[in-house]
């Protein structure tokens, strides 16, 4: 099962955020392990870089980045994705386009806690993380 992960995601584990940290770290296991196929988008370690470079010393937010871009499979963004984001109905250009990429890699899940700026797609599953875990069990 393939699954588009949302920058938010890596965040929320990271910076510990309560109560959202517990179901990321889960979705990120499940990557981790081979149960689901991840993938990002390549602004998401710049992302986590720059909002979380405050927060945390810089050797922990690397050693975090070396890990996600070996658990999870960095999507392209190319041309046919920029085309695609200039076509969807989706405000957020950074949204659109990791909307774009999880279609292009065919993505079943995006998963984020941003849904409402996905509420005019419907390609591919918007959903959170507690979402696609209670889906998955059962």
């Amino acid at each position: 099962m393939k699954i588009f992960v949302d920058t938010n995601i890596f965040i929320d584990i990271l910076l510990e955020r309560k109560p959202f940290c517990d179901h990321s770290t889960l979705l990120y296991k499940l990557c981790e392990n081979g149960v689901a196929e991840g993938y990002i988008a390549p602004i998401t370690i710049n992302n986590i870089y720059y909002i979380c470079k405050k927060a945390h010393n810089l050797p922990l937010i690397k050693t975090f980045l070396a890990k996600i871009s070996k658990d999870f499979t960095i999507a392209k963004m190319d041309e046919t994705v920029i085309e695609r984001v200039n076509r969807l109905p989706i405000a957020d250009y950074e949204d659109a386009l990791q909307y774009a990429m999880a279609l292009q890699v065919g993505a079943l899940y995006l998963v984020t806690r941003n849904l409402k700026d996905y509420k005019n797609v419907s390609h591919i599953r918007v959903c959170t993380p507690e979402a696609l875990i209670e889906q998955l069990s059962s």
